[in-house]
């Protein structure tokens, strides 16, 4: 987790004034208009997990004179930010204005004096966020959304690892703060993130990311862009125990070369995995074929294969054509072509996702 400049107190009081509106201030755990006004069941709500997962961070505090826990800070840091909090002053505006029952769900101690649960400070989380290790927290945080999200799931699980620039956050005056980052296929959930140093690129990053993937069950796989398939790359990703689906383009001209003979031939053939979509007043066909990679030196390279994508209008013109070369550690009948087909568009998912509130590296 990188440590991203917080907006100052003393920034311009005009830039961060509220705007003066009719009413009385509310929570923010008010719901929205639209939404049900039913009362919130908190006891549906287990977050006992969350809180214990917490707890394994290490403490930097003093023990002696702490009024709140490490875990109760941290969880409604955790509350406000996904409230819409965006720095350390709205986080204390956020966190003032949780309801009774939500604080005292989240472990906040109770104050017999003033008979009501007690809310930490901004000063107070400032202060603590300021001495925790985030390295530590970020890793202990991916391994409790793996767990989460591995509940009840008996299907491979598939990372997409992407880079991203972060928006708002700068290392300089003209550079922005870069992360590489591990997120999962169909969940959209970051497990693991690094920062990518202002002087090098996200590609000698991979190995640094890879250490800080939690504990996953099974075998897991990699999905990662033409910028990612080096030599390195390849033998990391397959050493720490993961498969890997990577993009063959320009930037390795013999590897693209040598792949492109191999499954020539396959396109002559029927394809092996079919599969079409419509929307937006178009018509989007994708046929993948597969083969083994016997003849491509590329390191733990078991299949080869290539994803045809075609567009055509609604009168069934076609408009555009693409070809994409796969390489893949991924062997036997694992690797067919609804395989590919499926993390390779999942990657593409997630490329998008990744970077809707990012801007673009120029």
């Amino acid at each position: 987790m990188t440590k991203v400049a917080f907006c100052s107190d003393n920034e311009s009081a005009n830039q961060h004034r509220p705007q003066k509106t009719e009413g009385h201030r509310v929570p923010s755990c008010q719901p929205d208009p639209g939404m049900s006004t039913a009362p919130f069941d908190l006891d549906r709500c287990d977050i006992v997990s969350l809180l214990t997962m917490l707890d394994r961070v290490h403490d930097p505090r003093d023990p002696r004179g702490k009024t709140y826990s490490l875990s109760f800070v941290l969880a409604v840091t955790l509350v406000a930010t996904l409230a819409g909090a965006k720095c350390l002053r709205e986080i204390g505006g956020r966190i003032a204005d949780l309801p009774q029952p939500l604080l005292a769900h989240l472990g906040a101690p109770f104050d017999h004096f003033h008979g009501m649960h007690r809310a930490p400070s901004e000063k107070t989380v400032r202060r603590l966020l300021k001495t925790i290790d985030v390295d530590a927290l970020d890793v202990t945080f991916g391994a409790w959304l793996v767990a989460q999200a591995t509940r009840n799931r008996g299907e491979q699980l598939a990372l997409a690892i992407d880079g991203k620039v972060l928006r708002g956050a700068w290392s300089g005056e003209k550079t922005q703060v870069r992360l590489l980052s591990a997120m999962l296929q169909g969940q959209g959930i970051v497990v693991a993130q690094v920062r990518v140093p202002d002087d090098t690129n996200e590609i000698t990053q991979v190995e640094e990311l890879i250490k800080k993937l939690p504990d996953m069950p099974d075998r897991p796989v990699a999905t990662l862009d033409a910028a990612h398939t080096q030599h390195d790359t390849a033998d990391v990703v397959v050493q720490a125990g993961l498969d890997y689906i990577l993009t063959v383009k320009g930037n390795q001209p013999t590897l693209e070369r040598k792949t492109f003979e191999r499954i020539l031939p396959l396109l002559q053939e029927p394809p092996h995995h079919e599969a079409e979509e419509r929307g937006h007043g178009r018509i989007k066909k994708w046929q993948t074929w597969t083969t083994n990679a016997d003849g491509i030196d590329f390191p733990h390279a078991a299949t080869a294969g290539v994803i045809r994508r075609d567009e055509f209008d609604l009168q069934g013109t076609r408009i555009s054509r693409e070809h994409a070369l796969i390489l893949t550690s991924t062997s036997g009948n694992r690797a067919t072509g609804a395989y590919l087909h499926t993390h390779v568009r999942g990657h593409w998912g997630i490329e998008n996702e990744i970077h809707a509130e990012a801007l673009p590296v120029t």
